[in-house]
């Protein structure tokens, strides 16, 4: 929204819900005050912007990360687990490698979720592809926080599942569970594992922790589009936009300060991945 501020000339506006209750008060107070277009940011909020689009047909609404099937509203939804499957490349050779982080004794690796659904399972699906294609042998242990919204915001539970990866060998651990990851990275600091993050290079808001790499969901691309389409448009549409690798929709973040840790038949293994996916001789399940 901010770069479609400083690019388009375009007036941005920012509510933040504390809760799902706050979900329609938000998006109607938009809507009243002639806010166009309107982006929700969430699956959580699927069943209120499809009720709020069709009292508002003339506005144009959007959704990440669900579809919501009014003639008034983009879905923007991305192939998470096409970046997912290089996040288990990585983790799936790295387990093999001796670091101060890793040890090759054990191959075994983890993920952790949030709330346990379809949107979530599709890293979970990409990322046990990813390993597996790299270590046929990697024992990959998944978790969940919980089954409502509130495991995406729950770093004791975060902190607590990780820990019992570690002490069943993991020393890679991938995680999608939002503000609930704050625990993996504490347990990888305090345990010296390699932490994966996600949707955004977190090892930029986290320094200290070791997070080897990101998998970053360009949402912010998918919201300038849709800004910057709205204002080219006589009239709000409603269409599903999906991205995944060959759209620039997904990437891994750069290793950092932990690139001499990786080899560089690692990043190859990454690179050869990346464009077999995108040339199709790779198919990533959506569902573990």
């Amino acid at each position: 929204m901010q770069a479609a501020e400083k690019d388009l000339g375009v007036e941005g506006k920012y509510l933040e819900s504390n809760a799902p209750t706050d979900y329609a008060t938000n998006l109607t107070q938009l809507a009243d005050n002639g806010t166009n277009p309107i982006i929700g940011v969430g699956f959580l909020m699927t069943e209120d912007i499809t009720e709020i689009s069709q009292q508002y047909p003339d506005t144009q609404f959007a959704i990440v990360d669900s579809v919501v099937e009014t003639d008034n509203a983009i879905s923007l939804v991305f192939r998470e687990q096409e970046g997912s499957y290089l996040a288990g490349v990585v983790a799936g050779l790295m387990t093999q490698e001796d670091t101060d982080y890793t040890t090759s004794d054990e191959n075994v690796v983890g993920f952790l979720g949030g709330q346990e659904g379809p949107l979530i399972q599709k890293f979970q699906a990409g990322y046990e592809a990813g390993v597996k294609s790299v270590c046929s042998d990697c024992e990959v242990i998944s978790q969940y926080a919980g089954a409502g919204p509130e495991a995406f915001n729950d770093p004791a539970k975060g902190k607590e599942i990780s820990q019992q990866q570690i002490e069943q060998g993991a020393d890679i651990i991938y995680h999608a569970s939002g503000n609930t990851g704050r625990g993996l990275f504490e347990a990888a600091s305090e345990e010296d594992i390699f932490a994966i993050g996600v949707d955004l290079d977190q090892a930029k808001l986290f320094k200290d922790a070791p997070i080897l790499t990101s998998v970053i969901k360009r949402v912010d691309v998918a919201v300038e589009e849709t800004i910057k389409g709205t204002a080219e448009r006589d009239a709000p549409i409603g269409e599903i936009v999906d991205r995944g690798l060959k759209e620039d929709g997904l990437a891994l973040a750069p290793y950092g300060r932990f690139d001499e840790d990786v080899p560089q038949k690692v990043k190859d293994a990454v690179e050869k991945a990346k464009q077999d996916i995108i040339d199709g001789k790779i198919k990533v399940p959506e569902k573990p």
